[in-house]
This record gives C-alpha cells, structure tokens and sequence, in this order.
C-alpha cells in the first residue's frame, strides 16, 4: 500500500448532521494529491507535510466536522490507520471498534469563547497530552492537539515506526497553519445543504447491509418509492419496474435502480413486500429506510409511487416521477436526466 495518503487526502467536508461511519475512499491517480487545504467553515488553512506524501504505508485519514450549534464548533482530526487494519476498517460487518483500528495523529479543535470551560470542551482536550494554542480570532479559540493519550501500544513494531515517522514532521504541519474568522454564514448554508442529500445506514429488504455509499458506483441512480400497503390497495408496478430494471441493466450498466419501501421496517410489511417482490419476479434491490431518510421522505415526497434521480453524491435532481408509469416511460426520462448529469 505505497504512498496511501496521497489517496486518502481528498476527503470532503463532512459537516456533523447525522454524518455516519466514512466510507474509506478508492484510488485516485497520483496527480490528483491535495496537500492544501483552507476551510472556510473552521477558519483554517494549512499545509500537509511533503514528508507525509512521500512515505509509505502512511494511511492517515482526515475526519472533518463542523457542529456550528454545539459546544465544539470544529474539530479536523486526522487518524493513522495501520496497513494490516485496513482491510478491516473496510468491512463494515466488522465488529471491531473503529477507535481500536486507528489511533489520533493531529486535531485540530475550533472552539466559541463562550464554549471554553464547558464539559465536551475539556473532555475533548482531555485526550490529548500535548495541546497547544493557536492564534484566536475574535470569539474564536483554535487549538493544536496532539499525542493521543492512549497511545500506540497496541499497533505492530512496523506500525509504531511508521507512526512516529509521521510525528516528526507535525512541526512543519503547526508551522503551516493559518487561522481566520470561520465564516458562520457558508456553515449554515452547508448545514441546509446537508439535509437535502440522501443518506442511509439501513438493511435491504432480504436483510443485507447498504449504505448511501452505493451512489459512488454509479454515474446515476434512480429511485422509486414505494410501500407495502401499496399492494393491498393495488397500486402495484412492480412488473413495469422490473422490465426497466432489466432493460437498465443492458442499455446503461452505469446506471442503478433502487426501490425504498417506506413502512418498513416492520415484520408485517417486510412480510408483504417479499410476498410482492416473489409473485413479480423482482430482482432489482428493496431497502427499508433509516431515520435519516425516512425524516427526508416526510419533508420531500407528497404521495406514492414517487420516483426520483439523484448524482453520485446522493443529491437529488429537481424532476420527480408521481405515480405509476410504464417502462417505457421510466427508461426515456432516465436517459434524459442520464443526459443532462452529464452535461
């Protein structure tokens, strides 16, 4: 695993509104390496060490978050996992806890000056021996966080090297830092933002783990609504939907199909959407919604079936499918909104 930080770097933003375990990022080509970083949100900006890019097995994976409401305004943690964890770390059947999988490396900590001496302040800086100020801005306290007190013990002979290799050059990481006045306003905006997109930790219908992560697979996917008390009222289209599923599959691999029985889970209707999915032959994937989504299918659908179109990131398109349409019509309206994704 050469060089795993120039791959693990890219992360995006996470802001702290229900944000889940991270998904691990794939390979990105070299060339695409960012080692500087100005977040807006935190008022911070700073330079990753080229000494970090340049060794290998360095698998340090940043853990952004922005909580504008909470006592910690933003904390940027960055977190050494070691080779022989990663796989793990990837498994999310894993039962495992992610805090022995990883150790703290860097935090960097942003806090309201009214926030100081408060409990999940000091309990925070509690887990570092090393915490060091950096400049205030205004209201804004902004400290420098390392050697995590629990230590690396429990890692391989190789991956204590590896570690304390990377500590050398937190110097250079401190002497890099720039602090500024978070802007509050684009923190808010992010924060609505945040609540648009999609976003789930939940089981399909047969039981099996999933995850919003499976939009990253696809260039598009599409989306339909449903529930089981559907079929007893016959509003079924399963059959439509499972010709477009399969047409999909041939005219646009890079395409997915999902349905989301929004009165599961619950025994009785798991029961009843099996005994649908059975009697049509479906194949494509049924999830039962989390509360995250299901919050998000009370403040967007009106009614059912609903159909929608959301990008790789999860975010959905302005055009919605309402009501029961054929497969026809469902693969036309996909490829104009395939079209324009790509556009």
């Amino acid at each position: 695993m050469k060089k795993k930080l120039a791959l693990l770097l890219a992360m995006m933003m996470l802001f702290a509104v229900g944000c889940g375990k991270e998904e691990v990022p794939q390979e990105q080509p070299q060339a695409e390496v960012q080692t500087e970083f100005e977040f807006k949100e935190c008022g911070l900006a700073y330079t990753i060490p080229d000494e970090w890019v340049e060794m290998e097995n360095s698998n340090l994976i940043p853990a952004p978050t922005v909580s504008p409401n909470s006592e910690i305004y933003a904390k940027i943690r960055y977190n050494y996992t070691p080779d022989e964890n990663m796989e793990e770390l990837n498994n999310t059947e894993s039962t495992i806890p992610v805090e022995e999988l990883m150790t703290p490396i860097v935090e960097f900590l942003v806090v309201k000056e009214e926030n100081l001496a408060s409990a999940a302040v000091q309990k925070e800086l509690a887990l570092f021996s090393s915490v060091e100020k950096l400049p205030a801005q205004e209201n804004f306290h902004f400290f420098f966080l390392t050697e995590y007190t629990t230590g690396i013990d429990h890692f391989s002979d190789g991956a204590k090297a590896t570690f304390e290799e990377l500590e050398k050059y937190l110097p250079n990481l401190k002497d890099s830092i720039k602090t500024f006045l978070p802007d509050e306003q684009a923190v808010q905006q992010a924060v609505e933002n945040n609540g648009k997109y999609l976003s789930f930790m939940t089981n399909t219908l047969n039981g099996d783990p999933i995850s919003s992560a499976v939009f990253y697979d696809y260039d598009m996917t599409v989306i339909n609504f449903w529930a089981s008390y559907c079929y007893t009222d016959n509003i079924i289209e399963l059959d439509e939907l499972q010709k477009f599923y399969k047409d999909l599959q041939k005219k646009h691999p890079n395409v997915n199909f999902i349905q989301v029985v929004i009165d599961t889970p619950d025994s009785n209707a798991e029961e009843l959407a099996l005994r649908a999915y059975d009697e049509y032959g479906v194949t494509f994937t049924g999830i039962m919604p989390d509360q995250h989504l299901a919050k998000w299918i009370m403040d967007n659908l009106n009614g059912l079936p609903t159909t929608i179109f959301v990008d790789q990131e999860g975010f959905p398109r302005e055009l919605k499918i309402e009501g029961m349409q054929d497969a026809d019509y469902y693969m036309e309206t996909t490829e104009t909104m395939l079209d324009g994704m790509k556009g």
